[in-house]
């Protein structure tokens, strides 16, 4: 009888075990989608934001359009060509990126805290009850790059902007299953008026290099 009543009780022992795991892996797939997305919306605006602060930071007013761009004319006046400054941008480049990787880092440590409420939906729900912190981390380093943009901005002026451009990975850690974002924005750094005679071919549409050679039509 004893025996038997041993046996029963490891039965009950292992339902209920049975049945508090099979509700959790239930809860979990039920709202692992939700925050999952609610993390990654966050982590977008997070990330993008300590790009612009690093450049913010990095560049302020001390960097100049004619720091990063050489603009050459002939005896005319006339552009003839205008070429990057590689060592600088290179610098710069550097920097921001450098200054972007440790703040996602920061960030990272400090988590996104995302409310039970909002997770479990619903407008009465949304906001309420305690936080569930969601930590991150980068993946790799941030990259940058630079794009340059030409319009025709009136008679002989040509509008020129500079745009700094982030590519970066972070990874959400949600248990044995992290997700992996990947984070792209670009950030204006330079927007100049170019004053003088342009080749029309030249700023008809977008460059994305830096390195332009005009070419001086008679």
């Amino acid at each position: 009888m004893r025996r038997r009543r041993k046996i029963s009780k490891l039965w009950i022992v292992l339902l209920v075990v049975g049945a508090l795991a099979a509700g959790y892996f239930a809860l979990d797939n039920a709202i692992r989608p939700t925050i999952l997305s609610l993390s990654e919306a966050r982590l977008r605006a997070i990330a993008v934001k300590a790009m612009n602060d690093a450049v913010r930071e990095t560049v302020g007013s001390d960097v100049g359009y004619l720091d990063l761009i050489d603009i050459e004319k002939d005896e005319h006046g006339k552009i003839v060509l205008i070429s990057s400054n590689a060592v600088k941008m290179n610098q710069l480049a550097a920097s921001t990126a450098i200054a972007a990787q440790d703040k996602i880092l920061n960030l990272g440590d400090q988590g996104i805290d995302i409310p039970i409420g909002t997770i479990l939906g619903g407008p009465l729900l949304t906001g309420r009850g305690p936080q569930v912190n969601i930590k991150f981390e980068p993946v790799g380093s941030v990259s940058t790059d630079f794009k340059t943009e030409f319009r025709d901005a009136g008679i002989n002026q040509t509008r020129h902007k500079v745009y700094l451009v982030f590519d970066a990975s972070v990874r959400i850690l949600i248990g044995n299953a992290p997700q992996t974002v990947d984070i792209s924005t670009q950030v204006l750094i330079s927007d100049t008026i170019i004053i003088g005679e342009v080749p029309h071919n030249y700023f008809m549409g977008t460059q994305d290099q830096l390195m332009n050679l005009l070419p001086n039509e008679e």
